[in-house]
């Protein structure tokens, strides 16, 4: 098989040898962005479609999440599809629950369960110079044309490092992997971190009267959104007029995107606004002692921003202490703190975060000359247009580093990728090139793009957060959500070496 660039597969004799064909294409996840991509891809024509799905349902971190007050850090109105708008939130920041049901109802009413393999991870996949070669952890294998990773970037949990943390006798678990059963009404009960997971988990169980401890290493600012609850009358009016809720849903769109991701990008009344706002809403909190523990070192936006007016009133009840002294090291009843002091506990929980640069990581990803991925990306993780890796033919992924990934709703980002990739391989099918994959020059001038754009976020202040590879180089679309959207919008295919 012989690799030309597009420039040079589009003449009449090349085409008059080119047969249109029938790809079948593989997706890795039903959560979001896989359902999406296959609803896209069926809408295309392109109907020879499996989605492999590790659980027994669709939702992705929706369905595995479950702790106490977990709810989306985005408007619920703006967090849905543009072609499926729910009228029927609850919340302005939609619940799990209301999410995952919304979920539910998505792959059922286009008919997707047919095309999804439940319990069933993909462990392999091989590249063998034409197709892909899948292998499952049930042992069923597949052959498949093209390979799209949608496994999101939350869905590997990630635990810190603490010394003899196995020797603790009580519970201990992560928020991804709640307890349902477990009663800490009686509990002694410690939670570790501070993002949106912890402020969300904090705020619910201290309103419930838990007796917590919440160690928080780093605090983070604070975003003053209140999650009000429509009311019954404001619920029936959108569902009647559900231009309504589109409305509302086009606003917030407008505010995270030329707010909120401005405010990261570059200096200017967004990002003083934003601070102020977060300033403000800290000095709110009465006691001195305890607004100090909770005053980041950083500036507001180095990390994503969390939504809450719940937290400060839940860490100021009698019921939750704040823990700021490092921890040392564990013990079998509880944990002890730097300065040597044991805090006793019956439950440890860990609301600290995931390995968001995994990808599409445990599975292992080779191409045809055997090399894997992760040792393509060993000195660097990149892929052309947060899609396309070069050397990986075929194999696109959703979500992958560079693409948008602060303050905004990841539906409406996935909605530009999953159109990009629906129209490479409509061009691939219709014109009978086999093989798709980005030049590493291309990959090249996209990174350079995005780092050179660094010095103007806020991400060059000198903070660190989860976003940053190795080299504290931001894996974060460093321009506007629009811009992204329209790089992807038509794709370039003398960025490609295609194969016919």
């Amino acid at each position: 098989m012989q690799n030309q660039s597009a420039t040079a597969l589009v003449t009449e004799s090349s085409r008059a040898h080119s047969a249109s064909y029938r790809p079948r294409t593989a997706i890795i996840g039903a959560g979001a962005a896989g359902m999406l991509q296959a609803i896209k891809l069926r809408e295309a024509g392109y109907d020879d479609i499996v989605i492999y799905e590790k659980a027994n349902e669709v939702g992705g971190t929706w369905r595995e999440n479950r702790y106490p007050g977990i709810a989306c850090d985005v408007p619920a109105h703006h967090y849905n599809y543009s072609f499926e708008h729910n009228p029927g939130w609850s919340h302005r920041l939609a619940l799990g629950p209301e999410i995952q049901e919304y979920m539910k109802k998505i792959a059922d009413k286009y008919d997707l369960r047919r095309s999804i393999v439940f319990g069933t991870k993909v462990t392999k996949a091989h590249f063998d110079g034409r197709q892909w070669q899948i292998e499952t952890s049930t042992g069923k294998r597949d052959t498949v044309d093209f390979l799209i990773a949608a496994t999101g970037p939350l869905h590997v949990p990630a635990f810190p490092d603490i010394d003899g943390i196995d020797d603790f006798k009580g519970f201990k678990f992560h928020t991804a992997e709640w307890l349902d059963d477990l009663d800490l009404s009686d509990k002694r009960v410690g939670l570790i971190g501070s993002g949106s997971t912890g402020t969300q988990a904090i705020s619910a169980l201290a309103e419930r009267g838990i007796n917590l401890k919440a160690f928080i290493r780093t605090p983070q600012w604070i975003f003053p959104l209140p999650n009000r609850r429509f009311g019954k009358l404001e619920r029936a009016v959108v569902r009647t007029f559900p231009f309504i809720g589109r409305m509302a849903g086009s606003f917030y769109g407008w505010f995270f995107e030329k707010v909120f991701a401005k405010a990261v990008i570059s200096d200017g009344w967004q990002r003083k606004f934003l601070s102020g706002m977060c300033k403000w809403h800290l000095s709110r909190v009465k006691d001195p002692v305890l607004r100090q523990k909770l005053t980041p070192p950083d500036e507001p936006l180095c990390k994503r921003m969390v939504m809450s007016t719940l937290f400060y009133p839940a860490v100021s009840r009698p019921n939750v202490e704040i823990v700021r002294e490092g921890i040392v090291r564990a013990t079998e009843n509880g944990l002890i703190d730097q300065t040597g002091h044991l805090h006793e506990l019956d439950v440890i929980i860990f609301a600290t975060g995931f390995h968001a640069r995994s990808y599409h990581r445990p599975i292992e990803v080779t191409n045809a000359s055997g090399l894997s991925l992760d040792q393509a990306w060993k000195d660097e993780t990149g892929a052309h247009l947060s899609v396309h890796v070069p050397g990986f033919p075929n194999f696109m992924l959703i979500g992958g580093p560079h693409s948008p990934r602060g303050n905004f709703s990841a539906i409406a980002y996935s909605e530009a990728i999953v159109d990009h990739i629906v129209k490479v391989i409509r061009y691939c099918a219709e014109n009978g090139y086999h093989s798709v994959e980005a030049r590493p020059e291309a990959l090249a001038q996209f990174r350079n793009r995005v780092v050179a754009a660094v010095p103007k976020t806020i991400w060059n202040t000198g903070c660190r957060n989860w976003y940053q590879d190795e080299n504290g180089v931001p894996e974060n679309w460093t321009g506007t959500p629009d811009e992204f959207r329209d790089i992807l919008r038509e794709p370039n295919y003398a960025e490609f070496n295609l194969a016919a």
